[in-house]
């Protein structure tokens, strides 16, 4: 019988590996870690698929720095004015 395991909290690892390896019939424990990651921490499937949004980008969805700079100033204008 062979059973995959997924776990959320790979602090928990450790725990679980030694487990299972001290039962009784267990031939391997083997590790297959789908969360490779960056220098910085960053996982790689992060980075694929905010390259991928990147890509679908169209010239309609962004705005001008300029825009960007005008809206930023008046939602800072909004929130320092009272009401």
């Amino acid at each position: 019988m062979m059973v995959n395991i997924e776990l959320e909290n790979t602090a928990d690892f450790a725990f679980i590996k030694q487990f299972l390896e001290n039962i009784k019939g267990i031939k391997s424990v083997s590790v297959a870690q789908d969360d490779e990651l960056y220098e910085d921490g960053t996982p790689k499937w992060f980075i694929d698929k905010l390259s991928e949004y990147a890509d679908s980008l169209e010239e309609k969805d962004m705005i001008s720095e300029e825009e960007f700079f005008a809206n930023a100033r008046k939602k800072v204008c909004e929130l320092y004015s009272r009401k």
